[in-house]
């Protein structure tokens, strides 16, 4: 029985009020499911640390040299600005919080806005450079086409073109190193894994490479210079951490390595197959295309003459009601994180019971994403959890009824005043009815549509929550609609698949994030002609 499985049968068996205890290879842990519970859990997540689980990731996963565990291990002062109360780790020694600022900083406001219109700038000489002409290209799989198309440039932007050039089979070697990850967290002897270990090696060898390169050309444009990006020494994010991890005597060589190609694993993988997945659901549904040609010409700033490709502008494709719910509901749908808590510094009250100090605290994202419970399903209950829906986050002015929240506040604010009269009912892109009263080119449009994630804390998790929550999540956000709207806008994309088919999700991945497709999807392929 599979992870998903198993804690599927507990909670179907056991319900989510209560807290389960489970027994796992080497410590126990406890299983926190259900919105309440998991809002419960956020609200003191102050007492909590993710570090068990970043542990777990470090030596059992990137298989981190030994010897720096203790230093790691020693740091309990938190990823936050302030240190814990209780901590007395030097500040030059707050690995945890030295490590993560940098993205906190250059992943958020104008850095971000800089960053976002690097990548449309990479991924759009991409696509031109893509040998792709007017006529039908048969594809074998679609994933494997788009990871080809934007991997390169989130490596190109994080690391510098440098390396590169260094290692040309990097991204290849990339994608074998995460398909080896559904070994590798099991953290099985080497000798029972060793094609995933030397894929794993191999990426790490080539960060290490790297690094050494650093030290021989110029190391002192490690400095911050002000400037987000650099050829050589890549994005400002890997440059602070090189001058961080140099003032560590416990990061050698190697440690450095495993910790920067962890990085490169969190910001790269996730959001590569995640721009998958938004594409996919986008070109299984004929009539929610038409929506998104108009989405593009609304966010679209210019069209180049020397180009197909219009630039478009992030802030309009991130507000987009439609694309909003299109990208929570692929979160929704397609990711599974294994929340890994714990209390550091002493027992952690939880309603009537109290959970040891180191105790693991457990939280399923798909376990809640997944909860029928939690989720509304269609006017006519033809959207259950597992199946894509569009508009399953958003809320029309004239339907109170609308959102996806299935237990909302008791009093939902509404958007404007009921006008008293019935609406008309029309089509929309899943078939069902709608009422509205809106032509079908404005539906999605505001303020008569919006996007909205209420009612929906503890169930919507794909960032994990509390002090912890992903640092990377607006970059994540704006590489997926960025991403798929500019392959979308480039390709006609003809999938080869049956009328009926259901794409499924890879459940090997389970709890290492976005998950993959499950087998592959042949298509057609063929640039799109300008208008």
């Amino acid at each position: 029985m599979d992870l998903d499985s198993l804690l599927s049968f507990l909670v179907k068996k056991y319900g989510t009020e209560n807290p389960l205890r489970l027994a796992l290879l080497t410590e126990q842990a406890i299983f926190v499911a259900g919105a309440e519970n998991v809002r419960l859990v956020w609200r003191n997540s102050q007492w909590l640390t993710a570090k068990a689980g970043h542990i777990i990731g470090l030596f059992t996963i990137l298989d981190t040299p030994e010897r720096s565990r203790d230093f790691y291990e020693a740091d309990n002062s938190g990823i936050g600005k302030t240190a814990f109360p209780h901590s007395s780790v030097p500040p030059e020694h707050r690995v945890w919080h030295l490590t993560h600022q940098p993205i906190t900083d250059c992943l958020s406001g104008s850095n971000l806005d800089t960053f976002t219109a690097n990548f449309q700038a990479a991924l759009r000489r991409r696509i031109e450079q893509c040998p792709i002409g007017d006529d039908w290209v048969d594809v074998a799989d679609l994933y494997d086409f788009v990871y080809s198309e934007v991997i390169h440039v989130q490596l190109e932007l994080l690391c510098g073109t440098f390396f590169l050039e260094q290692d040309p089979d990097f991204a290849g070697k990339f994608k074998e190193f995460n398909h080896a990850m559904i070994h590798l967290k099991k953290g099985l002897p080497k000798w029972m894994t060793p094609e995933s270990c030397r894929a794993r090696d191999s990426c790490r060898a080539s960060v290490r490479d790297w690094h050494a390169a650093l030290k021989i050309h110029d190391p002192n444009r490690l400095v911050n210079t002000g400037e987000l990006q650099d050829a050589r020494f890549g994005n400002e994010i890997m440059r602070s951490r090189r001058r961080i991890m140099a003032k560590i005597d416990a990061m050698d060589e190697d440690t450095a390595a495993s910790a920067d190609l962890g990085m490169l694993w969190a910001l790269n993988a996730n959001p590569v197959t995640a721009t998958y997945w938004v594409l996919l659901e986008i070109l299984r549904d004929p009539s929610l295309q038409r929506h998104i040609h108009k989405e593009i010409t609304t966010a679209t700033i210019s069209k180049p003459e020397d180009s197909f490709l219009p630039y478009l502008s992030p802030t309009t494709l991130n507000n987009s009601p439609l694309l909003q719910s299109i990208y929570a509901e692929t979160l929704r749908l397609r990711v599974s994180v294994m929340i890994v808590q714990s209390a550091e510094f002493g027992p952690f009250k939880f309603k009537d019971w109290t959970f040891p100090k180191d105790m693991l605290i457990l939280i399923s994202s798909r376990i809640a994403h997944m909860d029928p419970q939690a989720w509304k399903k269609g006017p006519n209950g033809q959207y259950p959890v597992e199946r894509f829906w569009a508009e399953r986050f958003l809320v029309w002015s004239n339907d109170h009824n609308s959102g996806g929240a299935l237990r909302t506040p008791s009093v939902p604010e509404p958007l404007q005043k009921p006008s008293g009269r019935k609406p008309e009912k029309t089509s929309d892109p899943g078939g069902k009815q709608r009422p509205s009263k809106l032509p079908d080119s404005n539906r999605y449009s505001p303020p008569h549509c919006r996007f909205t994630t209420t009612g929906l804390t503890g169930s919507w998790i794909p960032y994990g929550g509390g002090p912890g929550i992903c640092p990377g999540r607006h970059f994540a956000k704006s590489n997926m609609l960025l991403g798929s709207m500019l392959l979308f806008s480039a390709f006609e994309i003809s999938l080869d698949v049956p009328q009926d088919w259901e794409p499924k999700v890879d459940l090997r991945y389970y709890g290492l994030g976005v998950l993959p497709p499950r087998g592959e999807v042949p298509c057609r392929i063929r640039r799109r002609k300008r208008v």
